[in-house]
């Protein structure tokens, strides 16, 4: 107020000479205004900054998302992620579409090697099974989905399709040999199993200092190893209980086309 005050006991020379008192041509209020003015796109912003200690960064998200939620905003403003989160988004998207063509290319990969469509789909029924175990880690361990989390699920596919095709290896050689279906898929079980759990078990153990934090350091690599750990433990015993099912179910669905296909000419 007093500032106020001496703006308006201040004197100005008008063009004729005289001295008036400022208050005569000019009002004064108090205001608050701008001290810097940032632009972004030829367009005002102001930003507002955050810092984060321990909470992940999607986790701080959510909670953004959330508060501003129905939040109303006069006309020609809107609300914009910038920074650590935009990045984040922006990897995810690209890592999305990434793992869609990997998988892709790795179902083109699989039909000249089993000489079959059906055969390779059998073999990556696996990576949604292992999507189970990776989701109960993540829940047990209070681990967020971050970008060390997406690699831990690209690790993890590669993983647990070798398992399916050590299965569906020892099918098809059993087959040649003239055992029946059934024999076949126990066979397989009974001699895969041993070999697929020693090298899950290693790969498991190998990841859990990673997983504990046991090292300064290694939390930002925790979740890939929660990731990989979980999805592999439960991923590995759902194979061997769903894949025998799932491959009997395609062979009894290839067998009733076949059926169908030799009938067809004959009526």
């Amino acid at each position: 107020r007093s500032e106020l005050n001496r703006l308006n006991q201040m004197y100005i020379t008008t063009p004729k000479g005289d001295l008036i008192p400022l208050k005569l041509v000019a009002h004064f209020r108090k205001a608050h205004v701008q001290s810097l003015i940032t632009h972004h796109n030829l367009l005002n912003v102001v930003d507002i900054n955050a810092y984060r200690a321990r909470a992940p960064i999607t986790f701080l998200q959510d909670g953004v998302v959330k508060a501003l939620k129905g939040l109303p905003l006069p006309d020609g403003y809107h609300i914009s992620h910038e920074g650590e989160i935009k990045q984040m988004k922006e990897s995810f998207g690209r890592l999305g579409m990434s793992m869609v063509i990997a998988i892709f290319l790795l179902y083109l990969s699989l039909i000249p090697t089993f000489k079959s469509f059906v055969n390779p789909v059998v073999i990556m029924v696996a990576i949604p099974l292992a999507l189970i175990g990776a989701a109960w880690g993540m829940l047990i361990a209070g681990k967020h989905g971050c970008m060390p989390a997406f690699m831990g699920l690209i690790l993890l596919a590669g993983v647990v399709l070798k398992n399916s095709i050590l299965l569906i290896d020892f099918i098809l050689e059993a087959r040649a040999r003239g055992d029946s279906l059934h024999d076949a898929i126990v066979g397989s079980v009974r001699v895969r199993t041993r070999p697929i759990l020693m090298t899950a078990g290693t790969t498991i153990v190998g990841m859990l200092p990673i997983a504990l934090e046991w090292a300064i350091g290694l939390e930002r690599l925790s979740p890939l190893a929660v990731v990989a750990a979980g999805g592999l433990l439960v991923g590995t015993f759902l194979t061997l209980v769903y894949f025998p099912i799932l491959y009997t179910l395609m062979e009894e669905v290839k067998g009733f086309f076949r059926k169908g296909a030799k009938e067809t000419p004959a009526a």
